[in-house]
């Protein structure tokens, strides 16, 4: 009788650990499936959704990423999503290096808007945070692969960045398709480099 509890057991949790698995990669997008969509929607999501906030107490509800836009007294770049494939490859696999990209990116979105709040003016303060200081500088190496932007400039050129700082906020009710409200804050005209 022991043998059968204990086999039973091993099964149960076998299989429990399979749906939960299965869920996962349906959520990955590795295939599709209804029944499991049915069982996700009536059963992992009413008892399982935890929105992170087992692991903070004020856990993020949402995509928080930057836009940036290059500009000189006459020239202006378009609009650059500097995290987009980040974003993208990091929902493509299980087990992805591009979640710690997103992670040092979402500190120096924190760090910004903890020094904003602060009332600081970043646009004339940007040494205050440290945050949009290494933004600056990964700004600079996006700046140097914008070929069509930088032939158009002239010698002696200042260039200026917009910095956008763009949060998505996600819906909060699991059962609905989700969406998002979209939120911008601005840092204008922040001075980066002259050409030469």
């Amino acid at each position: 009788m022991k043998k059968i509890f204990k086999l039973f057991s091993i099964l149960i949790v076998i299989v429990y650990f399979l749906f939960i698995g299965s869920v996962q990669l349906y959520d990955l997008n590795y295939f599709e499936s209804k029944p499991l969509n049915q069982l996700k929607e009536n059963y992992a999501l009413p008892f399982f959704e935890q929105n992170w906030s087992m692991f903070s107490p004020n856990p993020p509800s949402g995509n928080h990423f930057f836009l940036l836009k290059f500009s000189t007294q006459k020239q202006t770049s378009g609009y650059i999503d500097i995290q987009q494939k980040i974003r993208e490859r990091s929902f493509s696999r299980c087990f992805s290096i591009d979640q710690r990209l997103k992670k040092y990116f979402s500190g120096c979105f924190n760090d910004i808007i903890e020094i904003q709040n602060a009332g600081v003016d970043l646009s004339l303060h940007a040494y205050k945070s440290q945050g949009l200081e290494s933004l600056l500088n990964y700004s600079k190496f996006v700046f140097e692969n914008q070929t069509d932007f930088k032939g158009k400039l002239q010698p002696k050129d200042s260039v200026f960045v917009n910095i956008y700082l763009v949060d998505e906020q996600l819906n909060k009710d699991i059962h609905q398709k989700k969406s998002y409200t979209t939120l911008y804050s601005e840092l204008d005209k922040i001075y980066l480099l002259k050409k030469e």
